[in-house]
């Protein structure tokens, strides 16, 4: 059901699309649809703009209150440094749908710091932006100012105390289930997971969706074949050579991060073993690095550009009280699917 929303939601008409069918530019279009134009466009030009836009059903974004008919701003905070190149994914999808309907979006990073945070947001309401996500680079529960509930807002991979605000998450668990299945689906049985930190929210439910897929294919729980991890290089390649030292080690390592399994490759060449011909990997991210091993990382894939992009709808469908997204309230998990690459292959000695 919520596929068909955003499927719907994404054929809604844009500014690009007014743009094309007016003949014109798109920041004619914004200027004559914002009313910010003054007289650099001509009446013929405005009222083809205007028909278009008709035609279309195009709905102009709300104006921001930077003075009459100001630009319109959509604020984005993070947590992270926009030099991520993962967060980066988020922000460019969601900058890109923001600018197809006329507004600007004001990215704002906070390198996790609370005082930054707060004044990232002073400064954002002292503009009256006219929307705002807030993202974290970590999935997480956040307390927010009280004061956030005047703005349409979404969250992105970090969600508020009883949901009281609306929250896009990536379906960590139902990701770590489709990596055990593929390892699975391969004729593996002996199958260790490299964790992140115990304590955080992502590393409980990846290593639930791992149990899940184990049960699921009736594979018994092996604690000792679950290391804890630190989401790092290092902490990959550790936990690897513990597992291969072990009397009976895994045919195939699933990682909780596509940087681990980049640790997990080292160990497992040190040793003299090779991927996927003595044991199989998969990471989780799909990290742009992850194409460029040899051989490439089978991974699961974070969304982070359709969560971008379905952050901003939602913000639309706040304004128009429509329910696009399936979260006016509450949390919507977006599947985590497997980018298969060659990094599995059938355990050894078992024929493909």
């Amino acid at each position: 059901m919520n596929r068909r929303k955003t499927e719907k939601a994404s054929a809604r008409a844009t500014m690009v699309d007014v743009a094309k069918l007016a003949g014109v530019s798109q920041a004619t279009v914004s200027m004559v649809l914002n009313e910010t134009g003054g007289t650099r466009v001509t009446e013929k030009t405005r009222k083809l703009v205007r028909e278009a836009a008709e035609t279309l059903g195009y709905r102009v974004w709300m104006r921001s209150a930077i003075g009459s008919g100001g630009p319109q701003a959509i604020g984005f905070v993070i947590d992270d440094s926009t030099s991520n190149p993962i967060v980066n994914k988020a922000i460019d999808s969601a900058r890109q749908l923001a600018w197809e309907n006329g507004a600007v979006l004001v990215v704002l990073p906070t390198q996790n710091d609370e005082r930054l945070r707060a004044a990232a947001l002073e400064l954002l309401f002292a503009h009256r932006v006219v929307g705002l996500v807030f993202a974290a680079f970590f999935t997480r529960e956040y307390t927010l100012p009280q004061k956030l509930s005047a703005v349409p807002m979404v969250l992105i991979n970090c969600h508020t105390k009883g949901d009281q605000a609306p929250a896009i998450l990536p379906a960590h668990a139902g990701g770590a289930e489709t990596a055990v299945q593929h390892l699975v689906a391969a004729g593996h049985r002996r199958i260790a997971f490299i964790n992140g930190e115990n304590w955080m929210e992502a590393s409980k439910d990846r290593l639930r969706g791992y149990k899940r897929g184990l049960k699921a294919a009736n594979i018994p729980y092996d604690a000792k074949l679950v290391k804890s991890g630190n989401w790092l290089l290092s902490g990959g390649h550790d936990c690897t050579r513990e597992l291969l030292a072990q009397p009976e080690p895994p045919t195939a390592i699933f990682c909780a991060s596509d940087e681990m399994a980049i640790g997990c490759y080292e160990a497992i060449k040190e040793a003299g073993l090779s991927i996927p011909g003595d044991i199989s990997v998969v990471g989780f991210d799909d990290d742009p690095s992850s194409r460029h091993l040899e051989p490439p990382l089978t991974t699961i894939l974070v969304p982070h550009e359709d969560m971008g992009r379905r952050a901003i709808t939602h913000l639309y469908a706040k304004r128009d009280n429509e329910d696009r997204t399936g979260i006016i309230s509450g949390r919507l998990q977006i599947e985590c699917p497997l980018v298969e690459r060659d990094s599995v292959g059938p355990p050894r000695g078992r024929a493909a």
